[in-house]
C-alpha cells in the first residue's frame, strides 16, 4: 500500500510581506533539515519524502515562479500528519531560519491516483 496523505511544503519565491526574494540555501537544506525532520517526524508515521526545486526565470514563461522550492512529505493517514506537524515541529520549526528567509506555506492533500 502506498501512503495517501501528502503535505506540501512550499516556499515562496518573494517574503509575502516585505517582496524580499526568497533566499534559501539548499546545502543546508538537504544535508541537515531534512535529516532533521526524518528523525522527528518518522516516529509520527512520516514514510517518505520528495524535493523539486524550481528554475528562476521558469523555462516556460520566463518569469519567477510563484514558489521556487517544494517538499512533499508523505503519510498514511491525517492523523499521522497532525502528529508529525503538532509533536515534531517544536525542533523542526526553529531550524527554517538557519536556511529560508522566507517561511514555507503547507498544504495537504490525499492521494486519488499516480500512474
Amino acid at each position: 500500500m502506498t501512503s495517501k496523505i501528502a503535505a506540501v511544503v512550499a516556499y515562496p519565491s518573494k517574503h509575502p510581506e516585505t517582496g524580499e526574494a526568497l533566499q534559501f540555501d539548499m546545502e543546508y537544506y538537504l544535508s541537515d533539515h531534512m535529516p532533521l525532520i526524518e528523525s522527528v517526524w518518522r516516529p509520527y508515521g512520516l514514510k517518505s519524502w520528495s524535493i523539486n526545486e524550481f528554475p528562476n526565470p521558469c523555462p516556460l514563461t520566463g518569469q519567477t515562479p510563484p514558489y521556487l522550492v517544494q517538499t512533499t512529505c508523505y503519510f498514511d493517514s491525517i492523523e499521522d500528519m497532525r502528529n508529525a506537524l503538532e509533536k515534531g515541529s517544536e525542533k523542526s520549526k526553529p531550524d527554517v531560519e538557519k536556511f529560508s528567509n522566507v517561511f514555507p506555506l503547507i498544504w495537504v492533500g490525499e492521494s486519488v491516483k499516480s500512474g
